[in-house]
């Protein structure tokens, strides 16, 4: 039986039982769009093939083992001709379309009780049934065929196991789902069986935790992968990758060498393995890595080759060179863009860099493009940088918290990490969650009997929600134009405007004027009055009073005055953050030796001595009333909101 082409194949063959009729160009049209078609597709494809076999006959009796191959006959043209529609229709839809399809197949297998055309029938209402995410459906849909199958083999077999196998590993059953499937690799003929097999097996061996078998099944999946979807393939794998253990990683590359194959790179695993691997030495800045990575997969590098080079090679050793300060920032969204812009201001404020004769020295990256947090700390770290600053998002500070207890260098967070990250003597929280602000002012509202509220904008605080123990009876996301009517059926009463300064501005326009406004952390706007403002220590500063302030001004008034002197308005939260994380970091490097050093001993040294100086600092800060972090980790900080008074 030819396993190439089955779908046109099938197609002329119903044509011919039919009364239909199918020309060569409609044969090569079909397996153009065959080629084309989605693993989903695949079962109908596979199934055809078991139609295949009921119209051409039994003419396949055998495999080269010997082992029979039943064929799914019917005496029913009428039969054969309704599925035939059915599972065209199949092939060619998408997930909707095919599970649409389920009452045309349901009411097949009614009218055709007895017809062995149900087994093809059922292997495709198991396939809806994954679709569904109904897996216990579809796993005794699949064990159903094989039991009346008998032990058979054949395509409507085949699917019938692969689809009982996944259905397995989605229900949470790697191991037993890898039972069923393994025996099947590199034996079923159909090619998009096998594509939906190797992916699913290899799952399987993923989530079982048996990761030499996974690197294995890995291998077969892409060499067996056809032209068309091999680039989709090679995206799959290299995120499966980065879940296995580099040990096994490293000894699967190691093997490859020892095998001694001339292989095409891009069917050839160990150059997946090879990039994962290269990843994994330039976050670490691993050398030892990177020169096993030059000896035995060089060739197999691609553009990270010189970058792995590099580190072979000793470069991006840690140094520190006085009085140096490393910023990270990222301009991976429009949000980090904003706050990256903000908190660099900030922080150039807080060395004193616009200052004449500053001393400080700053040194700064963007993960913007490829590079990692980690990658970009390192190089921070090479430039001298012996204090660092970096988080503007709970994602890159838990990222900066590793590092830093990875390499023993502080690090001031200007957003708090993940909570399991802050162990360790050199992880430093300067920043504050804008949601706590929110927090205030939702309290502070309903103390005035205005409820319900409404949040506007606020990121992760987006989105639909349903009233709570502060009273926020609606969340709405500011990232268009503003819908006014979104704020009239709940009647609300309060209104929080947690997003940026364009987004505060929009929802203000829009709200009635009984609505009660409070403005978060971040809504840099001059809020009206009556409405009440999130504070934490001087922040926010009111707008600057015309003319010059008064000789001897403290407190907020000089802090303000000060800032103005080389900016158009007042800081916003990210700035005002950024601003203390500079004075903190300067406290740690302005003590350190005025000459450089690489020598590791001295390094460390250097790096231990900042932190200790960042955290028995003393210095007058704009976001707490606290003078520093007492000995602490985290910046102690008292979120409290004002009312701004109204005009009499």
């Amino acid at each position: 039986m030819n396993p190439v082409n089955t779908f046109g194949r099938i197609s002329a063959a119903f044509g011919a039982r039919a009364g239909g009729a199918t020309t060569e160009g409609a044969g090569r049209r079909r397996r153009a769009r065959l080629a084309r078609l989605s693993r989903a597709a695949a079962i109908a494809a596979a199934a055809l093939a078991a139609l295949g076999a009921a119209v051409a006959g039994a003419g396949c009796g055998a495999t080269d083992g010997g082992a029979a191959v039943s064929p799914t006959l019917s005496r029913s043209p009428a039969a054969q001709a309704e599925l035939h529609r059915i599972l065209t229709r199949f092939a060619s839809g998408g997930r909707a379309e095919r599970i649409a399809l389920e009452p045309e197949l349901v009411a097949f297998r009614e009218r055709y009780p007895g017809d062995d055309l149900v087994r093809v029938a059922d292997a495709h209402l198991a396939w809806i049934a994954l679709e569904q995410g109904d897996v216990r459906r579809a796993e005794a849909l699949s064990a159903g065929i094989e039991a009346r199958g008998r032990g058979a083999t054949g395509a409507t077999e085949d699917i019938a196991r692969v689809l009982r196998g996944a259905a397995l590993r989605r229900a949470g059953k790697p191991k037993p789902a890898f039972g069923v499937l393994r025996p099947l690799v590199s034996k079923v003929i159909d090619d998009y069986v096998r594509s939906l097999l190797n992916e699913e097996v290899t799952s399987a061996a993923m989530e079982a935790g048996a990761w030499t078998q996974a690197l294995e099944l890995m291998g077969v999946w892409l060499r067996e992968a056809g032209d068309d979807e091999r680039a989709a393939v090679r995206g799959q794998i290299g995120s499966l990758l980065r879940k296995v253990p580099i040990d096994h990683l490293v000894g699967a590359l190691r093997a490859g060498q020892a095998a001694g194959e001339v292989v095409d790179p891009e069917v050839d695993l160990r150059s997946l393995i090879a990039e994962r691997l290269a990843i994994v030495a330039r976050e670490r800045r691993d050398v030892a890595l990177a020169k096993e990575l030059l000896d035995r997969a060089g060739a197999l590098l691609g553009r990270q080759g010189d970058a792995v080079f590099e580190i072979a090679a000793g470069a991006g050793t840690a140094r520190v060179e006085p009085p140096t300060v490393g910023l990270l920032i990222s301009t991976r969204t429009a949000e980090s863009r904003r706050r990256g812009v903000e908190i660099a201001a900030g922080v150039a404020h807080g060395l004193g860099l616009l200052r004449p004769g500053s001393d400080a020295r700053l040194v700064s990256r963007d993960v913007g493009g490829e590079g990692s947090v980690g990658e970009a700390l390192s190089s921070l770290t090479a430039e001298g940088a012996a204090v660092l600053i970096a988080g503007s998002n709970r994602e890159q500070a838990t990222e900066a918290a590793r590092f830093a207890r990875a390499n023993g260098i502080p690090v001031l967070l200007v957003h708090p990490p993940e909570p399991a990250a802050l162990d360790g003597a050199f992880v430093f929280v300067v920043g504050e969650e804008p949601a706590r602000g929110v927090d205030v002012l939702a309290a502070a509202l309903a103390e005035r009997g205005a409820r319900p509220v409404a949040l506007v904008g606020g990121g992760d605080q987006q989105g639909a929600a349903q009233p709570d123990e502060d009273g926020i009876a609606l969340a709405l996301p500011c990232d268009g134009t503003f819908d006014p009517r979104a704020l009239r059926p709940p009647g609300i009463r309060g209104l929080i405007l947690a997003g940026d300064a364009p987004c505060a501005e929009q929802a203000l326009r829009a709200a009635a004027r009984s609505v009660t406004i409070a403005l978060g952390f971040e809504a840099a706007i001059s809020p009206p009055p009556g409405s009440l403002v999130a504070t934490a220590g001087l922040f926010p500063f009111a707008a600057a009073p015309a003319g010059a302030p008064p000789p001897g001004a403290s407190g907020a008034g000089a802090a303000l005055a000060a800032w103005l002197a080389t900016h158009p308005g007042p800081p916003s939260f990210w700035a005002a953050l950024g601003r203390d994380a500079g004075v903190l970091a300067w406290a740690g490097v302005q003590r350190l030796p005025k000459t450089g050093t690489e020598d590791p001993a001295e390094v460390k040294a250097r790096r231990l001595a900042a932190a200790s100086a960042v955290s028995s600092a003393n210095v007058a800060l704009w976001t707490t009333s606290a003078s520093g972090f007492g000995g602490r980790r985290v910046l102690p900080r008292e979120v409290g909101y004002r009312e701004i008074d109204r005009a009499r």
